[in-house]
């Protein structure tokens, strides 16, 4: 049976249920999987794929909790057992010391021993972080391919690692979700076209509605999103108060939890909003269709956002998506086909085009319809995990 370790920074993670939703599908798909963490996050608990995988999860050991004895010992293990990989390993981090891979390649081997003990045939890692970097020098000391899946804001654009271009050249393929980020990596990072293969993290068939209701739903804005600065939730509920303002009655929703939640709710009593705008909380992915099923209008109002999960789903449900046009945005939000797209920072427009949506039942319905049918036919999770494996196995 074709067998894949994951290699994570961290699992699992509620913000992060687009992982949980892809290993599922893989084992559904007859794979066998492995899963290694570095650390264990309970939030992930709220999903109940996540409470199911995690009793799968081998979680790595502390780094600093391994002796320095025990570390030569493994090198020493590594060295007799592969001693041509070994030193291929070693050489090309020692090449590489400046930017700090001599460094990870001495600790790799606490990992590379228990993921060599399964006898995986691929090694897969998501984003661009410290699991990634050890997934490329434990790939080449077993001699097993690996990809990763490059895809977060913060490890491409902000603060991507030294080595990016290094772990494009050893991995198989770099998969990335939008072609905005394929033509980003290729030109600031070098990795060749044919080697990133652009990949959406997809929706759950169960997710989607099977057809479109003919409900006259109220006026209920949704926003599921990490409560961060860079997702942009204060200008949503600056555009709920200029809808207050000009007579509207609506209720604003947001779900998710995180760092910003007390200045959101500051700024929502300052503005008088605590009638039209409920902070909801981090929900269990089961618990957030519901929210989905009540929405007449999706708000994502991101600074940074590579594409957004949330609004897959919501355009899953047949939900009219506001967008800010960042990154790889557009390739999902259509403006004026399935949704509007907005400048950063702009409430003004996001209240007209809520507004449009308000007063517009039909216009509503059919961009509903489009964005619906846009995520059968081009973020169906099952259909990308296909592809997926694809890479990993057959390509």
């Amino acid at each position: 049976m074709r067998k894949v370790a994951y290699l994570l920074d961290s699992f699992p993670r509620l913000s992060e249920t687009f992982i949980i939703n892809e290993i599922l599908e893989v084992k559904r798909q007859n794979v066998d999987v492995e899963i290694f963490s570095r650390k264990k996050m309970s939030d992930g608990m709220r999903h109940l794929g996540g409470q199911i995988l995690s009793k799968e999860t081998y979680y790595l050991p502390p780094l600093e909790k391994v002796s320095k004895i025990r570390l030569y010992l493994y090198h020493l293990y590594f060295l007799l057992r592969s001693p041509l990989n070994y030193t291929r390993t070693f050489l090309f981090a020692l090449k590489r010391r400046e930017k700090g891979t001599l460094w990870f390649f001495k600790m790799s081997l606490i990992y590379a021993l228990p993921i060599s003990k399964q006898k995986v045939h691929h090694i897969h890692s998501h984003f661009a972080g410290v699991a990634s970097e050890y997934a490329m020098l434990i790939s080449m000391l077993l001699n097993i391919p690996y990809t990763f899946t490059a895809h977060g804001y913060y490890h491409i654009y902000k603060e991507p690692p030294r080595d990016f271009n290094d772990r494009g050249r050893v991995a198989k393929k770099v998969i990335t979700v939008s072609d905005y980020n394929k033509s980003y990596l290729h030109k600031t990072f070098g990795i060749p076209l044919e080697k990133i293969k652009v990949i959406h993290c997809g929706v759950k068939p169960d997710f989607f509605i099977s057809h479109m209701e003919n409900v006259d739903k109220g006026n209920i804005i949704l926003s599921v999103a990490r409560l961060d600065p860079v997702k942009g939730l204060e200008y949503l509920i600056k555009a709920c108060s200029i809808l207050k303002d000009r007579g509207y009655s609506f209720r604003c929703l947001i779900v998710g939890g995180g760092e910003e939640r007390d200045n959101l709710k500051r700024l929502i009593e300052s503005l008088q909003l605590e009638d039209f705008i409920s902070l909801e909380g981090p929900k269990p992915h089961e618990e957030v269709k519901n929210y989905y099923k009540l929405a007449r209008v999706f708000v994502q109002p991101s600074l940074q956002e590579t594409m957004g999960v949330a609004a897959m789903e919501a355009l899953a449900h047949g939900v009219p998506v506001i967008a800010t046009r960042v990154y790889g945005v557009p390739e999902l939000v259509k403006h004026g086909e399935n949704g509007f797209l907005v400048e950063p920072r702009d409430p003004e427009a996001i209240a007209r085009y809520i507004e449009t949506l308000f007063e517009n039942p039909e216009l509503c319905r059919k961009l509903g319809e489009n964005g619906l049918k846009k995520i059968r036919e081009e973020f169906n999770l099952q259909r990308e995990v296909s592809k997926l494996i694809k890479v990993w196995f057959e390509d």
